[in-house]
């Protein structure tokens, strides 16, 4: 029988990191060091953005004062509340940044921030996407040259989004049976002999194919997440 385990080829498609950013003179990561709010950056329209602005202090206060600052930045044209509560304001602005902008210099790389972005305490948290390991270490490295402080806090890497590169033909049909009857359910649904009555088979050669099929799939895992 030819088994090919394609989990020796290990081609990532997809890589995940979550950086938090700071930068000095950067009026977004200024103006939250100073004011306790947290800024959820929902929506990004070319200069224009759509965001949740929070209280972190239990009052309207600080919502009140960082609009004050906003609305006499150099770097908004336009902003507007489009909804408010006393803990929470929803606002539209239309930004102007001079200088190097952190979301260009993800987008320039290659790279993609996927929303939001939240900016709280002088610092921007930014899920990147980036498609390969080049491209990441290559934007990692453009982001640090140009502002601050650059941590990376989490980078989580995936592979080709199937089962199919882990598992043989047969082992995928063994998971998908012993799942859908409620074999890993608790309590178990199902017995082995069962589903090797179902699939035509050896209640010991399901086993055995079920095991291996475990095995690659905990492998995976563990190879994954460094473990």
């Amino acid at each position: 029988m030819n088994r090919c385990y394609a989990v020796v080829r290990r081609v990532y498609i997809l890589i995940e990191a979550i950086l938090h950013i700071a930068s000095e003179n950067y009026y977004s990561c200024e103006l939250t060091s100073k004011i306790p709010v947290r800024v959820s950056l929902i929506t990004i329209n070319g200069p224009e953005g759509f965001g949740i602005i929070e209280s972190l202090d239990g009052t309207e206060a600080p919502l009140k004062k960082y609009m004050q600052f906003m609305k006499k930045s150099s770097s908004i044209q336009e902003i507007e509340i489009t909804h408010k509560s006393e803990l929470q304001y929803w606002t539209r602005a239309v930004h102007t940044i001079y200088g190097e902008s952190i979301h260009d210099t993800v987008l320039e790389n290659g790279c993609m921030t996927r929303l939001p972005i939240i900016v709280s305490r002088g610092t921007q948290v930014h899920t990147i996407l980036a498609p390969s390991q080049k491209k990441f270490t290559q934007m990692y490295e453009n982001l640090k040259k140009k502002f601050t402080t650059v941590n990376v806090a989490r980078v989580r890497r995936y592979s080709i989004g199937s089962i199919d590169h882990i598992l043989t033909a047969k082992q995928t049909e063994a998971i998908s049976l012993t799942y859908s009857n409620g074999y890993y359910e608790i309590p178990r649904r199902c017995e082995i002999k069962q589903i090797a009555k179902i699939a035509g088979i050896k209640r010991v050669a399901m086993q055995e194919r079920l095991r291996r099929a475990e095995r690659a799939i905990m492998q995976e895992f563990v190879q994954e997440n460094n473990l």
